[in-house]
């Protein structure tokens, strides 16, 4: 149980839910997939997450929206034939645990780690934990420890779906260089300027770009930090979210997926730890 009393448990369809509400913020935290579903800054009091009101709440699939965990590989690049192993690995359908949770004069603090971080796909020793700290933003950190005594490699993500009111008024500042285009059989292209998301996306920038900021209708809304990422996704299904289960037709109007991703693959050594780390601040 939590030891402070800025957060509390609740349950619903067999699910906890951990509701944090302190001086800065609210959030809402999923223990099924270590899964963040809220950041409501009492600065302006506007959500921060998209999550969709046809998610899965109930444990059956992982929950469209909020911060999905990806780990230990991203999409569907385990190196088997696609579907062979869940999208996106296996820490996002699991149960975590609360390790910790603290208070401090910024904010509140809450540490969670999987059941499990050895599965079909990846048997490797190591440890991952993800610790969330509530404050003025909210920061965001997956830590992957070697435990074990040979070396091994991994991606990740924090794919983060941003709450956004128009996503034909929403352009992306901060990125450049170059990405691979997903609906283009992974085309090589130049990062647009302005960038405005005007059709289906699908996009992986090849950068450790560090600070994206959304700018929704003239106004700047949310600024995202990444590090420890050697990429950054960006993702929006635009009409295509009529063929998604979970998802409304309309719901890419008032979505936009930045994601704080390791993409390219990165070796950890025994006893060698890394952090990927995303801190969403409000505008």
């Amino acid at each position: 149980m939590p030891s402070v009393y800025s957060v509390t448990v609740s349950e619903s369809n067999g699910l906890t839910f951990l509701d944090v509400d302190n001086a800065f913020a609210t959030a809402r935290i999923s223990l099924f997939g270590g899964h963040i579903l809220s950041f409501v800054p009492k600065s302006d009091n506007k959500e921060r997450l998209w999550v969709s009101p046809h998610a899965y709440l109930n444990g059956e699939r992982p929950i469209r929206g909020g911060i999905p965990v990806c780990w230990p590989w991203f999409s569907d690049d385990h190196g088997r034939e696609k579907g062979a192993l869940p999208a996106h690995g296996f820490l996002r359908t699991q149960v975590w645990k609360l390790v910790d949770s603290e208070e401090s004069a910024s904010g509140t603090t809450i540490t969670l780690s999987p059941s499990f971080t050895r599965a079909e796909g990846f048997e490797n020793d190591c440890t991952v934990t993800m610790v969330i700290a509530i404050g003025e933003s909210m920061d965001v950190s997956l830590v992957t420890e070697n435990i074990g005594v040979a070396a091994f490699d991994f991606n990740c993500a924090l794919h983060t779906y941003f709450h956004v009111n128009d996503i034909q008024q929403t352009l992306l500042k901060g990125i450049d260089g170059q990405y691979k285009d997903k609906l283009d059989e992974w085309a090589v292209k130049p990062t647009p300027s302005p960038y405005a998301i005007t059709g289906e996306t699908d996009r992986i920038h090849l950068a450790p770009i560090e600070t994206t900021e959304i700018e929704v209708g003239g106004d700047a809304f949310t600024e995202v930090i990444s590090q420890g990422n050697d990429s950054l996704v960006v993702w929006n299904p635009w009409q295509g979210a009529a063929s998604i289960s979970d998802m409304d037709p309309f719901g890419y109007k008032h979505m936009l997926c930045v994601e704080t991703s390791l993409t390219q693959g990165r070796m950890l050594a025994p006893g060698e730890s890394h952090t990927l780390r995303q801190t969403v601040v409000p505008k």
